[in-house]
């Protein structure tokens, strides 16, 4: 079954052909009657029948707990368009009395659709609210069994515990009582002991108190050395640091005299390049002078040419 939006289909009231209908058989929903009905024999079955046996096995019948306005709609618009055929095939006075029956049985279709909506609204409401508790009522118990899991095993481990302390105060009882019965026997063995026991007994504990003096001498000596020792490392310390911080800053000054040994080392080579030039010019000059010396003296011992005249 198609189906179109609300806003544009007719109420059972207004569906285009149904007013017509109403007007050519002049009826209203207050004034209709029942058809009349004839049967020839019981055994026949009649058109009432047939609509009843109709009506209980159509869809709409068992689709009714998920019945909407919008089928409601769609129905009528179905059995306008039914009427229609009827009147262009047998005629208004056939539908005379059916049409206010089917308006007014609409109308109540209508209302039961409406309220059906409502309450499948509410039950659906009221099945996820149960559901929900139904879920709050599940944790809540898987809480509690939770919480019930975790008392049984501090339970058992408090017992336990208290089973092991009380085991605990047993023993440590038996031991006290061990350990008086002990102390009682060697106070009686005092007490009947003789005199040079007593001595023997003296002298041990002074020949153990004078080992444990020596003793403590000896780590008080220990201590004493330590201190010592800590004293020198430390200044051996800041002694070889005070020789880092010599050795760095002759490294430095080392550097910085080979640096200047280079720059002079490069200014005696260029001192001595401009000496070895200076000297060929000297001696050139030298050569020069020579030679001039020698010329001037050829020209004064030569006689003199004369001149023809």
């Amino acid at each position: 079954m198609t189906t179109i939006p609300k806003n544009e289909l007719p109420s059972p009231l207004s569906f285009e052909h149904v007013p017509h209908l109403a007007s050519q058989t002049h009826l209203t929903t207050e004034t209709f009657s029942l058809p009349a009905t004839t049967t020839d024999h019981p055994h026949s079955r009649t058109s009432i029948d047939i609509i009843r046996e109709m009506t209980c096995t159509s869809q709409l019948r068992q689709d009714y707990a998920t019945l909407t306005v919008l089928d409601v709609y769609d129905e009528a618009a179905l059995i306008g368009k039914d009427f229609e055929r009827i009147i262009e095939a047998y005629g208004a006075e056939t539908i005379r009395d059916l049409v206010p029956k089917v308006i007014h049985i609409l109308e109540l279709l209508e209302l039961q659709a409406a309220k059906n909506e409502k309450e499948t609204d509410r039950f659906m409401e009221m099945k996820s609210r149960i559901e929900r508790l139904e879920m709050e009522k599940n944790e809540t118990r898987e809480l509690r069994e939770k919480f019930d899991r975790e008392l049984e095993l501090i339970e058992e481990q408090w017992r336990k515990e208290a089973d092991n302390l009380m085991g605990l105060v047993s023993k440590l009882e038996d031991e006290n009582r061990r350990l008086r019965d002990e102390l009682q026997h060697k106070t009686d063995l005092n007490e009947t002991s003789n005199r040079p026991s007593s001595a023997e007994t003296i002298s041990i504990t002074r020949e153990e108190l004078q080992c444990i003096k020596n003793l403590t001498d000896e780590n008080m000596k220990l201590k004493r050395t330590v201190k010592t020792k800590d004293k020198e490392l430390t200044q051996k310390t800041l002694d070889i640091e005070a020789v880092h911080g010599q050795l760095e800053r002759v490294c430095k000054l080392n550097c910085t005299l080979r640096q200047k040994n280079t720059f002079s080392s490069n200014q005696t080579q260029r001192l001595m390049v401009e000496k070895f030039d200076l000297e060929v010019q000297l001696k050139e000059k030298e050569n020069f002078i020579t030679h001039m010396k020698d010329r001037v003296a050829d020209d004064l011992t030569s006689p003199t040419t004369p001149t023809v005249s």
